[in-house]
């Protein structure tokens, strides 16, 4: 009686192991992307909407709102951060520029206000708290 047992070719078991590793390597990049989440979202974007929460509901919603930040303007941190602003903003428009009634601040560290103010004649109307404050043009 002849032997049942199939053989198979050298390229066939080759391959079937190149796949099984390839597998197992998905596996690891897929537990590394998942553990290291946090850092995905370096510039704190998905905190965005929480953070403005506060001064949205101070504001109309057609209102132009002016944005001032205490980044170096074209930085990717300061583009992030505006165009995570703006984002949350809308339906309002968002605009780089002190010359408006309203104006968002969006601060990485404390701000003097007073001296922030006073430079781009501006009146601090509230500070919410975690780097944002709500400017209204000076008369």
């Amino acid at each position: 009686m002849a032997d049942s047992t199939p053989v198979y070719s050298t390229r066939l078991k080759a391959a079937l192991i190149a796949a099984a590793l390839f597998a197992m390597w998905n596996a690891l990049e897929t537990y590394q992307l998942q553990n290291a989440a946090p850092s995905l979202d370096p510039y704190l974007v998905a905190d965005q909407p929480t953070r403005f929460a506060a001064v949205l509901a101070e504001l109309p919603p057609t209102e132009i709102v002016g944005y001032v930040s205490d980044l170096d303007d074209g930085s990717p941190a300061a583009l992030a951060l505006f165009n995570s602003a703006r984002f949350t903003f809308a339906p309002r428009l968002l605009v780089l520029s002190a010359d408006r009634d309203w104006v968002l601040g969006n601060f990485s560290k404390p701000p003097d206000f007073a001296a922030l103010a006073r430079g781009r004649h501006l009146q601090l109307v509230r500070d919410f708290g975690n780097g944002v404050a709500l400017f209204k043009r000076a008369p």
